[in-house]
């Protein structure tokens, strides 16, 4: 006589089910943070130290039959990311499984859990700009509140308008400002100053840069959106913004990566080079786990299954050239 089909039985069937969905579903994660963060998965270490040296000065003239002048590099700030793991635990009673969520909502369980996931870090992403005045804000979390450091390796935030330079030169600003005004409010005017304020930021050594910016990072759907979206439309057409004389822009284009997950300042604005999106400059995201299910498990004493999506990985910043950033209130 057969055995009895069994918890243990059943689960493992489900499990061969729920991981199929699970992977026809990957392609449905929310990976805006991709268009504003340099992003490097495949991590191996628990701790990651970014360190570097400063690039050398100019070079010098060498005459006839004379050395060549020495140079050193500076020794640039440190940064450590340390991963973090993020998950959501999903149990289901016996009979909720077998009655309810296996016949009709396995495919929207497995998307919600993703989701959940996705969401999550789309968020810590998005909180980095929304705090980026501050060398700290308070995470809000599920599990407990805790605070967050969201300094650079030069211990100030990622808008600052007193950056340390490496070799202890004058400090650098990249808060939008056109010499008068700071933190300006979002117009013809104040994109002009951003790129000004990119201009005069300085190298490690205090060498000039050469930062085009080229992006611009708002909360989605508030003032300061709508007015990008109209400033582009006449700079489309080659017209200066608000100008009845259609002379041209002195402003290129620009990409709008609009963020629903910036809430509570929703009237500050970013922008940033795209071809420093690297290792060195901006924002950092580094993953050694992407988001994966886990399970099922069961529960002898109960019937419960459970799974759970977890994910691990860490955000922040080194040395934020190549950003400007304003809090959108035309004062300091």
């Amino acid at each position: 006589m057969p055995n009895a089909l069994n918890l243990s039985d059943a689960a493992d069937l489900i499990d061969i089910s729920i991981q199929d969905i699970w992977l026809k579903g990957s392609e449905k994660e929310s990976q805006m943070f991709k268009q504003y963060y340099n992003v490097e998965t495949g991590v191996v270490d628990y701790y990651i130290k970014d360190s570097s040296l400063t690039g050398l000065g100019y070079a010098g003239r060498i005459t006839e039959n004379a050395a060549v002048t020495a140079a050193s590099p500076v020794q640039g700030f440190d940064k450590t990311y340390t991963q973090v793991q993020f998950g959501v635990l999903m149990s289901f009673t016996k009979p909720m499984w077998f009655f309810g969520i296996k016949k009709r909502n396995l495919e929207r369980i497995t998307d919600e859990a993703r989701k959940a996931c996705s969401d999550k870090r789309e968020l810590l992403c998005a909180d980095r700009l929304d705090s980026s005045f501050d060398a700290t804000y308070t995470v809000q979390d599920i599990s407990g509140n805790y605070l967050a450091t969201v300094t650079g390796g030069d211990g100030l935030a990622f808008i600052s308008a007193s950056h340390t330079r490496e070799d202890a030169g004058t400090a650098w600003s990249n808060r939008v400002s056109d010499g008068t005004t700071v933190n300006m409010d979002f117009e013809y005017d104040a994109l002009k100053a951003a790129h000004r304020t990119a201009a005069l930021v300085t190298g490690p050594i205090g060498k000039p840069t050469n930062i085009n910016l080229d992006t611009l990072v708002v909360s989605r759907g508030f003032a300061v959106h709508n007015r990008a979206v109209e400033i582009l439309g006449a700079l489309n057409k080659g017209w200066i913004p608000g100008s009845a004389d259609r002379d041209s822009g002195a402003v290129a284009n620009y990409k709008v990566v609009a963020l629903p997950w910036v809430t509570t300042n929703t009237l500050y604005w970013w922008m940033f080079d795209s071809s420093m999106k690297n290792a060195t400059y901006g924002l950092q995201y580094k993953e050694s786990q992407p988001i994966e299910l886990e399970g099922p498990n069961v529960v002898f004493k109960t019937g419960e299954i459970q799974y759970k999506a977890t994910m691990m990985f860490d955000i922040g910043h080194n040395d934020p050239r190549g950003w400007v950033g304003s809090k959108n209130t035309n004062a300091a």
